[in-house]
């Protein structure tokens, strides 16, 4: 039964291509909550076996779940804010948090299953200035996305144990020098 599932999971991801990706990756980005460990892992799998490319993937679903976080920004901003127009003591205990948080939490979101997709929309109420939400927000999507292709990537035994333990090793060497940059720039900015 397991072994059926796998081959669903598979022949679904190849199906859709890397457009398909990107356009799947959107509605998990948005506000549905659709798991996107059903597309990226079996997506890493078929990668590490040359059916399809790594980045090409990466690619794709780093800017599907950036384009859904986008409209979710979007319609918290306009739509949400018009409906809660009656709350503004909400609304602007959101503003302040995302005053003093919007980066650390746009960053983090994405890396907890099942929080990323929904970060956003507290951004657009609080209205976080784009030219930190989408840089951020990208960032740790392709975080977020990267480690879910590659779990994908790793369940293949011959090529595990070359190429996965150096991308780990580089991906946990690169998250820490970003936090350590962040941490540092915002300790001087106060």
């Amino acid at each position: 039964m397991l072994e059926e599932l796998a081959k669903l999971l598979l022949n679904f991801t190849s199906d859709l291509g890397y457009v398909g990706i990107y356009l799947y990756m959107s509605i998990v980005g948005s506000f549905i909550p659709l798991p996107s460990q059903i597309v990226l892992i079996p997506a890493g799998y078929l990668a590490s076996k040359g059916d399809m490319s790594f980045l090409p993937v990466w690619i794709a679903a780093t800017l599907g779940s950036t384009t859904g976080a986008t409209i979710n920004y979007f319609l918290a901003n306009k739509l949400l804010r018009t409906i809660m127009k009656n709350k503004k003591k909400l609304i602007s205990k959101i503003e302040k948090f995302f005053e003093k948080h919007a980066k650390i939490s746009l960053f983090l979101a994405p890396l907890t299953i099942g929080a990323g997709q929904y970060i956003s929309i507290p951004a657009g109420i609080g209205k976080t200035p784009l030219k930190i939400f989408w840089p951020i927000t990208f960032i740790g999507n392709m975080l977020f996305n990267f480690l879910m292709i590659l779990i994908g990537y790793a369940f293949d035994p011959e090529v595990a144990n070359q190429k996965a333990i150096y991308v780990t090793i580089g991906l946990l060497a690169f998250v820490v020098i970003s936090a350590t940059i962040y941490i540092l720039r915002e300790i001087k900015s106060q």
